[in-house]
């Protein structure tokens, strides 16, 4: 796998090959009139996540205009984390009950020690996104997302296929839209 630092010429197998051009919809496609998320929310409800990352959701600092988040992973039950928390006592901590979300994140994070996927913790988080939208909200194991391409800690091809193994999905990792930032947005400087 080879890893360049510039978003045109970043080559990895979860991104569409450089010079590959893609028509997207809103709201992956960039429109100066900020869609609702009313006017969407049945759109993203039936679509499938991306098997690859389409380069114009690869942020650039030449554009003025930052693409939505997108998360690198799978669909995640809810109930799955939250038991295997339950079943390892990870639901306090110093003294106080944990939230569901914070019992999710925990487990995530001893599973990745436990079957020694070595992701770094700072990108390997428990998220939402509102497709598939039709369960309430779904959660996504995020093992990156494409604000963290030119990272040097980006998990190996071994990292994913241990915690494929572990969670028995079937598939590999997906990209999805995040659950709250889903639309283009200005930079902040």
């Amino acid at each position: 796998m080879q890893i360049h630092h510039f978003s045109r010429t970043l080559d990895l197998p979860s991104l569409d090959p450089p010079g590959t051009k893609r028509k997207l919809h809103r709201p992956f496609a960039f429109t100066k009139i900020k869609p609702r998320y009313d006017q969407i929310k049945d759109y993203l409800a039936s679509i499938e996540p991306f098997d690859t990352l389409p380069r114009l959701l690869i942020p650039s600092r030449r554009v003025n205009y930052k693409p939505p988040l997108m998360h690198y992973g799978w669909r995640v039950s809810r109930d799955f984390l939250l038991e295997y928390a339950r079943t390892n006592k990870l639901t306090r901590q110093w003294g106080r009950e944990l939230t569901d979300y914070e019992c999710m994140d925990r487990a995530l994070a001893t599973i990745n020690k436990r079957c020694r996927a070595s992701m770094s913790d700072t990108i390997l988080q428990v998220q939402t996104t509102p497709m598939d939208g039709a369960q309430g909200r779904t959660f996504v194991i995020s093992m990156f997302t494409n604000y963290h391409l030119k990272r040097t800690d980006l998990p190996s091809q071994d990292g994913i296929e241990r915690l494929q193994r572990v969670f028995g999905f079937k598939e590999p990792p997906k990209w999805l839209l995040d659950g709250v930032e889903w639309r283009w947005s200005r930079w902040s400087y």
